[in-house]
């Protein structure tokens, strides 16, 4: 048989603190990583997402992530990566194994 367990609203609040402060800093931690860093190819565009060199391409070919081309070389900004995947449409990639 289950156990009912009846706590005051005070120790559930304690409860939720200590979660989000044990669990926050490593869900933040991710994002905080990949500010400002530059990526200068397709291949590092895909070693970024985990995705193959040809999804890489359409993401970049279709619009849906932002980058720079000088010339026939492109750089594309790993925050602005993260902005246009999060706010279009959810893309499952593949995560390779590193």
């Amino acid at each position: 048989m289950k156990e009912i367990v009846v706590i005051t609203r005070e120790e559930l609040e304690e409860i939720i603190d200590n979660c989000f402060a044990r669990y926050l800093p490593k869900l933040i931690e991710p994002t905080i990583q990949h500010e400002q860093k530059l990526l200068y190819s397709i291949r590092e565009l895909s070693d970024f997402l985990g995705c193959s060199v040809v999804t890489a391409h359409h993401l970049k070919k279709s619009g849906r992530i932002r980058y720079r081309q000088y010339g026939r070389k492109c750089i594309f900004n790993t925050s602005e990566i993260m902005e246009d995947l999060e706010m279009k449409s959810k893309i499952r990639l593949r995560k390779y194994p590193s």
